[in-house]
């Protein structure tokens, strides 16, 4: 798969792994304390890809998905976006409060908002504890939907701006169930560049 690996210096994408290290590190912990069953998260896979990419990472435009939006402020405007399968959010709220209960049910999709919203705030704290930048992000909000539909909304918004975003690939497993999760964050292409150059390693297309 083409993506920006081409385009990255081994500095950058070693800064980019280092915030997925750390924003697991510290969604493991608060996961953990949330969780009944035992948790191990593996080390994510941090890459930045092209808008064009994403919906074939997910299986497709067509591919029904959950998906988890919350807005970022401060001194980076972007959107980051927590995107899971439709087995593996079932399994993440069996997991977390049995297996009577239907994912789909109110209590079932705010659990994966909840642990949706752990996962955005470990890796929003990792940004800015690297970069120091200061980062807000909102109550993220949930909907089921195709692949396509979804990615369409931070995709538009910053179409004029970028046609790049930072995607995390998160895996852990709960117990029985293994889980694959995704963290996408879209902005524009000058706040992917003012957090690395924060770094002392220039910008998204600086090579090594």
């Amino acid at each position: 798969m083409d993506n920006a690996h081409g385009e990255m210096s081994d500095v950058v994408k070693n800064a980019l792994a280092e915030i997925g290290n750390i924003g697991a590190g510290n969604a493991a912990t608060s996961l953990s304390t949330m969780l009944s069953a035992e948790l191990t998260m593996s080390p994510p896979q941090v890459d930045i890809y092209d808008f064009n990419e994403l919906e074939n990472i997910l299986g497709g435009p067509d591919q029904v998905v959950v998906g988890v939006l919350s807005m970022v402020e401060g001194d980076m405007q972007a959107m980051i976006l927590f995107v899971m399968g439709m087995d593996d959010a079932k399994h993440l709220v069996k997991s977390l409060v049995g297996e009577e209960l239907d994912w789909r049910s109110e209590m079932g999709l705010s659990s994966i908002s909840e642990i949706a919203n752990i996962l955005i705030g470990s890796y929003s704290g990792s940004l800015e504890m690297l970069s120091g930048m200061k980062i807000r992000y909102e109550q993220p909000s949930l909907c089921v939907d195709m692949a396509g539909s979804i990615l369409s909304v931070p995709c538009i918004h910053f179409a004029k701006v970028s046609d790049k975003a930072l995607l995390i690939n998160s895996h852990f497993k709960v117990g029985q169930y293994e889980i694959n999760g995704y963290i996408m964050m879209v902005s524009e292409t000058h706040s992917y560049d003012v957090f690395l150059n924060n770094l002392g390693i220039g910008g998204v297309g600086s090579n090594g």
